[in-house]
């Protein structure tokens, strides 16, 4: 029984084997290349069901547009599992002139027109979909596996009732999308990881958030605030802060700086003043900057923002100052900076606006200022990068 068993799953393997070959062949015999050699004996048995159903589609519809035939001879995905156990596969082949296949093929013709728009070469990501199907050889570098997956899922799309031109024309920008995202990944003169063998440099900059409300502004204000070396953030009142309330939202716009960022949180912002004043404070002798649109204050860059801190010289910014660094104080979305601690402030500043709103986002503030601080205190970056590729040589 075990032998007989075997026999018959054996000759149901070969039997859907032949089936899957044929149809595939039938499909693109109008094709002038090659397109599915890559089905043979070796890698078929590597090859999962659903992989097998999505070769079949994927034959069906890439030969479809290539060949620009309106009717195809194929195989049903459905049919040929339905006659795996039987001795015969003649009737597995059939006309394919259902409406099913009538709107997949109007569904790729719209999408390859799409891509045609954008630039993309239809024909070779279609060749590239149906070679990750069945090829060992991985995913086509010059499309990247996101950008072929997204296709394929559009190409074997369940949403039928979806209207095909809008579908074809957002998943044509998607793919356009993942693709120039996989190349930028893989051009190595590109920088989009951090160094993990970096070490974080710290200015004397402080930053208070004086009763923010959106979790995103803290986080956007985090990620930010890494980038200038802020030495420390403290959070008052309902402000989100990566050890309270709204810190998972706070990480999804921070992107891991609110790790590596010092921060303090007090009830109010009253207590943080008196903390940046009190003498056991590393901010003590900071000059307290509130970014606020009053009558006193003065356009930011007039502004010369006191900080001590060694340089490659071996000297230190604005040595003869009484103040030792500078502490920038930044007021809720709505009511800005709270009105009780401004006469606590040394200085308020503003960013001049010309437009009919009153002030920017505060999260849109912040790096303005903090830039224009570095940019005062003769602090400049200059990264090693790979040289750009030289397209005369290419």
């Amino acid at each position: 029984m075990t032998q007989r068993r075997q026999s018959t799953e054996r000759k149901s393997r070969w039997t859907l084997q032949v089936v899957i070959m044929v149809a595939a062949f039938r499909s693109v015999t109008s094709l002038r290349g090659p397109a599915i050699p890559y089905l043979s004996r070796t890698n078929y048995h590597s090859m999962t069901k659903t992989r097998v159903v999505n070769l079949a589609k994927m034959s069906r519809t890439t030969a479809s547009l290539l060949s620009g035939r309106g009717r195809i001879l194929t195989v049903s995905s459905s049919r040929v599992f339905s006659n795996v156990g039987s001795s015969s596969s003649s009737e597995s082949l059939e006309s394919d002139n259902s409406g099913d296949s009538r709107l997949l093929e109007h569904r790729v013709e719209a999408l390859h027109k799409q891509l045609e728009l954008l630039g993309i070469v239809a024909e070779e990501l279609a060749e590239a979909a149906m070679r990750s199907l069945v090829s060992t050889e991985g995913y086509d570098p010059r499309f990247g596996k996101s950008a072929i997956r997204a296709y394929r899922a559009h190409v074997n799309s369940k949403h039928v009732n979806d209207d095909v031109s809008v579908a074809a024309s957002r998943c044509a920008r998607q793919v356009d999308f993942l693709a120039k995202r996989h190349r930028s990944q893989e051009a190595e003169w590109v920088r989009h990881l951090d160094d993990a063998q970096a070490v974080r440099q710290e200015f004397p900059l402080t930053l208070v958030l004086d009763n923010l409300r959106s979790a995103f502004n803290v986080g956007s204000i985090f990620r930010t605030a890494d980038a200038c070396g802020v030495n420390l953030i403290i959070t008052t009142g309902l402000t989100p802060h990566p050890s309270g309330s709204g810190a998972e939202k706070l990480a999804k716009s921070a992107l891991g700086a609110e790790r590596v960022v010092p921060t303090k949180h007090f009830d109010t912002t009253l207590q943080a003043i008196q903390f940046l004043r009190s003498n056991d404070s590393q901010q003590a002798k900071y000059l307290l900057v509130g970014m606020e649109t009053t009558e006193r204050s003065v356009c930011y860059t007039d502004l010369t923002y006191p900080g001590q801190f060694p340089t490659k010289d071996d000297m230190t910014v604005d040595s003869a100052s009484e103040y030792r660094g500078t502490a920038l104080i930044l007021g809720n979305e709505v009511s800005g900076v709270d009105t009780d601690i401004m006469p606590l402030l040394d200085e308020i500043v503003e960013i001049p606006m010309f437009g009919a709103k009153n002030s920017l986002n505060v999260a849109a503030c912040a790096p303005v200022v903090m830039y224009e601080i570095l940019r005062q205190w003769g602090v400049k970056s200059k990264p090693t990068t790979p040289q750009l590729p030289n397209n005369s040589q290419q």
